[in-house]
Formats: structure tokens, sequence, C-alpha cells
């Protein structure tokens, strides 16, 4: 038998999971300033749990189909599956429908009329109709007692052991929420809701800062010994970090301990502000460092300007501040040679230790940023164009690149 290419390809389960860890992210973020002690988990007490005081408030169980294939009417198996999971949950604490809020969350539709469709909220009804638990309990009980599909015995078997007042009971706590975002479109979805925390134009970073910061906390609590929940609380100090990071002055620092390839670095030999360093005798690991430097602020700067985060006239601002310390510098040096017979070792030695100034003092602030790397990297974008040297006479060498 032939094998179709994907055929055990483990791309929708994958996608599944990660849906729910981002989802659980984007509903949290209306539980924000709620003033409870709320925490969320993944795999604890269902797909998703909000939970107060050890105990679940809200269970919810999420269904992710890639390009939205799939439905939930009446025999649909991912609706029997998540009812074959609470009704189990009710026969072994009765109390449980009653004080825990059940979702469904699909990608998914209920067909119009379906015993999901009459489960939707008000908030999400096509047609803006009441929920109907009770004619939903007589649809379902109907399906159940009647199906012939064996794969879903066990699911119409837990939900029929439950008494008719339970059953009803269990429907009035469960919400069928469809049309969900599919994973692709929870980006938008994530900065749509965090339009309130960050300045305009920065929500993509944004949402880019706080899903790095989610997801070791959600794999740590995942590995846990005991899968653990983690506090609302926390993700809301989170976003306090990230609202006092992307204030109207302050620039995040993606790259500060960034690393080009090796290809990348070994390109840099032919490049003139290699060259430059070369043509005063420094080597070694210092230009290493300087490689580094000068690709974490190429990339940072890049990054910047892409995202509209800085202005042209702010680099050009700041490359002019840097030139200008740069100037007496090289005037000095310049002038300590004038009338002098040529030493070409002690020119070497004079363009030395301005590049040490570089190194090791020249920080000036771009906005509210001081930081190694950018300066440093920054001079090295401008011997790169030849608008600053260490060797009194770079511009008449060359640096034999041309």
């Amino acid at each position: 038998m032939s094998e179709s290419p994907g055929q055990f390809s483990a791309a929708a389960s994958a996608a599944g999971y990660l849906y729910q860890a981002r989802l659980a992210l984007l509903l949290c973020i209306p539980h924000l300033n709620a003033g409870s002690e709320i925490e969320v988990a993944i795999e604890r007490f269902d797909d998703i749990s909000f939970e107060g005081q050890g105990q679940p408030k809200e269970l919810l169980q999420t269904k992710h189909k890639i390009n939205r294939v799939g439905n939930l009417s009446d025999s649909s198996a991912d609706l029997w599956k998540t009812l074959r999971i609470w009704s189990e949950a009710a026969a072994a604490d009765p109390s449980m429908p009653s004080r825990t809020k059940l979702a469904l969350l699909t990608t998914g539709e209920a067909p119009a009329g379906s015993a999901a469709d009459l489960l939707r909220p008000f908030s999400v009804s096509k047609a803006k109709k009441a929920r109907d638990p009770k004619t939903a309990a007589e649809i379902l009980t109907s399906v159940a007692s009647s199906s012939k599909n064996e794969a879903l015995k066990p699911a119409f078997d837990a939900f029929l052991q439950l008494p008719e007042r339970m059953r009803a009971s269990l429907l009035s706590a469960i919400e069928i929420v469809d049309r969900q975002p599919l994973l692709s479109d929870l980006d938008a979805e994530l900065e749509n809701s965090l339009r309130l925390v960050a300045p305009p134009g920065k929500a993509g970073l944004a949402r880019e800062m706080l899903e790095g910061w989610w997801w070791p906390r959600i794999c740590s609590a995942l590995t846990a010994s005991g899968v653990q929940s983690i506090p609302i609380g926390a993700i809301e100090a989170k976003l306090d970090d990230i609202r006092d990071m992307l204030k109207r002055d302050a620039l995040v620092a993606n790259y500060e301990h960034a690393e080009p390839s090796p290809e990348e670095a070994a390109e840099y030999d032919e490049f003139r502000f290699v060259k430059q360093l070369r043509a005063v005798g420094i080597g070694g690991n210092r230009v290493g460092f300087a490689k580094r430097d000068y690709y974490r602020a190429f990339v940072q700067r890049s990054k910047w300007t892409r995202e509209n985060v800085v202005l042209d006239e702010e680099l050009e601002k700041f490359e002019r501040l840097l030139i200008e310390e740069w100037e007496p510098r090289y005037a000095a040096m310049c002038d300590a040679h004038e009338g002098k017979e040529e030493d070409e070792a002690q020119l070497c030695a004079d363009g030395r230790e301005i590049y040490q100034w570089v190194e090791t003092e020249a920080r000036f602030p771009f906005r509210s940023l001081t930081a190694k790397f950018l300066n440093v990297g920054s001079y090295h974008i401008l011997a790169n164009d030849l608008r600053v040297g260490w060797h009194r006479d770079y511009k008449k060498l060359r640096v034999e690149d041309d």
C-alpha cells in the first residue's frame, strides 16, 4: 500500500498543543485587574483551567482544526469526546457543574439548530437568541440512545449514565464558543488585546516580549512534578514591565547578546571596518569582538528602523554625536605628527589608542539606551563607510579594498 506524503505527520497535533498554550495566554488578558487570586494552568484539570485557591473555576476544552475543517454536529467526535470528559467529572462530583464554568472553544463551527448551536453564549450566537440547554439535552440524549457509532459509545454511555436532571445541570454549565481564531491568527488577536498596553505601533513588540516570557513559564509549569499553575498576577506584573519598557522614550535592545553566524563573521573580513582595524595592528580576539558589535548594532538598528521604532533623523543625530566625539581625538593625533618625520609604527600606536577609547570609554545615550554594543558597533558602521578612522591616513589608504 502506498503512503501519501505527510500520512504520519504530527503537524496537526503539534499545532493543537501550540494553540492550547497561546490561546491560554490570550484568555488570561480579560482576567487582568480583576482583583482576584486567579491562576491559569494547561493540562491540569482540563486543556486549560482557571483556578482559585486550588479549585477549578473555569474548565476549557480546545479543538484546533487546520483550515477550519470539521464542525460540531450532534454526532461530532469533538463534541462527544468533550462531553465524556465532563460527564465523568460530573458523575464523580455532582456539585461541579453548579460551581464551574465549562467551555468548548473550537475553530470549527456549530451548525444552525444543532445542540452546540443551542449552547452558544448569547454574545456569539449568530441569531442573538437565548441559550436553550433543555432542548440541547433532548437532542444529545436522542443521539446517544440511537447512534451506532462504536467509537463514541464510551462517551454516549458516560452521558446517559447521568440522571436526566444532572444532564440538564451539566449542559447549563457548558458554553460552546465556535469559530475561534486559528493558530496563525493568534498574533493579531494577542496584539489587539494588548492595544491598551503598548504605545501606537508597538503592539507587535509587546506581544513578542510577552510570549518570550510566557513560553519558558509554560514549559516549566508542564515539566514540574505535578503540573503547576501560573498566577494571573505574574502576567499582570510582566505586562507592567513591558509597558514601562515601551514608553515613548524607551528602547528595547533585542540583539544585545546576539552572535553573527560563522559565515557572516568570515564575510566581515572583507569589510572596511575590519581592514581599518588591521591597518593599525589590531587582530586576534579584538577583531572577533568588533565583528560581534558590528553585527549586533547593524541588526538592532535595522529592526528599529523597519518597525518605525526610531526615525532616520534620530540615527543621523546619534552618528553625528559619535563623529563629533571622535573628531578632536583624531585631530589631536594628526597635530602630534605635523611636521615630523614619518613614523608608521607611532601612527599605528596612536590609532590603536583612539580605538581603545571606543572599546572602553565611548558610551553615549541613544534616546533612553546607553549600550556598549550600540556605541562600539555604530563606530564600526561609520568606519565601514570611512566616516571615521583609526589611522591618520585612513582615507588615503582606502584600506586596500578600492
